[in-house]
């Protein structure tokens, strides 16, 4: 097996010479251009590339991310994680994945046990209760810590996110403009922060049309939310004429319900989602939602944490939402029927 030492040898150089222009970040001294390119050639001669593990241990650094995800069966996180592996993929990074599946005890765990194997970065995805065991852990992290999708609170670590609140404005005044009147928002746990700003957005749409605000909370499930819009459709008064879904699984949930009851999408009740997965673009109807770039978000969030390790000042990222919509909300043909 070729070693470091058969490249010093065929350049006619120390083999600290060769680990200074094969491993720049772990040995950061300038070397002459043309003794530096004497290496490269030879170490292209020999077919000789640099051991993971070997720069590691000269950088003592692992080479690893660490991403920890909320729920890898909500369609938006697989995106999100695609964005990071393959930002990692091209600094030649590999990436840790844990499911914490909304729990926050598994959610301390896994910090510490990405810490325990060493990972360079630890990328956190998805919204937060702000409880104290979580603020505890994310405060005793000793390596760089990212967030993803954490709302604009004030905390010391980097984020990349979007603005859920506005989000919701927009899709809720969507509703508005299509002459609904009777708009209802049906949600996450309050709990959770990217949850109540969709809900408080929502609200601050019906509040400026002088408008009625009524959320119904389930824990976010498609399950749950299917259970929770029955039981209102199924109250005695004015039905909702349109619903406004915290995400796009709750949305489908609408969607499945109002199958179910024959209630015909949009023209007796128009949806609204929220992070455009990709199945929303496949139902029929159609899902009108509102878009985040979940693969940018993952993106983004391993180049803040790839210059966190370097130790260069970074700043939050705030990415934007955009309305996409399609037959849940207009007709075949882009026409409200």
């Amino acid at each position: 097996m070729l070693t470091i030492a058969d490249v010093a040898r065929a350049a006619g150089v120390s083999i600290t010479t060769v680990s200074r222009v094969l491993s720049p970040g772990a040995m950061p001294h300038p070397v002459r251009a043309d003794t530096a390119e004497r290496v490269r050639i030879a170490a292209r001669e020999l077919n000789f590339t640099p051991s993971p593990m070997a720069r590691g241990l000269a950088s003592r650094r692992s080479g690893l991310i660490g991403l920890i995800v909320p729920d890898l069966a909500d369609p938006h996180y697989p995106q999100i994680a695609g964005g990071v592996e393959d930002g990692a993929r091209e600094a030649e990074l590999a990436v840790l994945i844990s499911n914490t599946f909304g729990d926050v005890v598994r959610m301390t765990e896994y910090l510490t046990l990405m810490q325990h194997r060493r990972v360079d970065a630890i990328v956190l995805s998805g919204g937060t209760s702000l409880n104290a065991i979580e603020l505890l852990a994310l405060n005793d992290c000793k390596v760089p810590l990212v967030l993803i999708g954490r709302p604009t609170i004030q905390v010391p670590w980097p984020s990349v996110s979007i603005d859920n609140r506005d989000g919701a404005r927009k899709a809720t005044r969507h509703l508005m403009q299509i002459g609904r009147r009777r708009v209802i928002h049906l949600g996450g746990p309050h709990t959770q922060t990217t949850m109540a700003d969709r809900a408080a957005g929502y609200r601050e749409a019906m509040l400026s049309a002088n408008m009625s605000a009524e959320v119904l909370e389930s824990d976010g499930t498609p399950e749950a939310g299917y259970a929770r819009l029955q039981r209102r459709l199924a109250e005695k008064g004015p039905a909702p004429d349109a619903v406004f879904a915290a995400t796009d699984r709750l949305a489908v949930a609408a969607m499945a319900l109002a199958a179910d009851r024959h209630v015909h999408v949009p023209r007796e009740l128009a949806i609204v989602g929220f992070d455009d997965i990709p199945l929303a673009a496949q139902l029929r109807p159609t899902l009108s939602t509102m878009a985040q770039p979940a693969y940018e978000l993952g993106t983004v969030a391993i180049n803040l944490a790839r210059h966190l390790v370097a130790g260069d000042p970074v700043q939050s990222v705030s990415l934007a939402v955009e309305l996409i919509a399609r037959q849940s909300t207009l007709g075949p043909g882009g026409r409200y029927t």
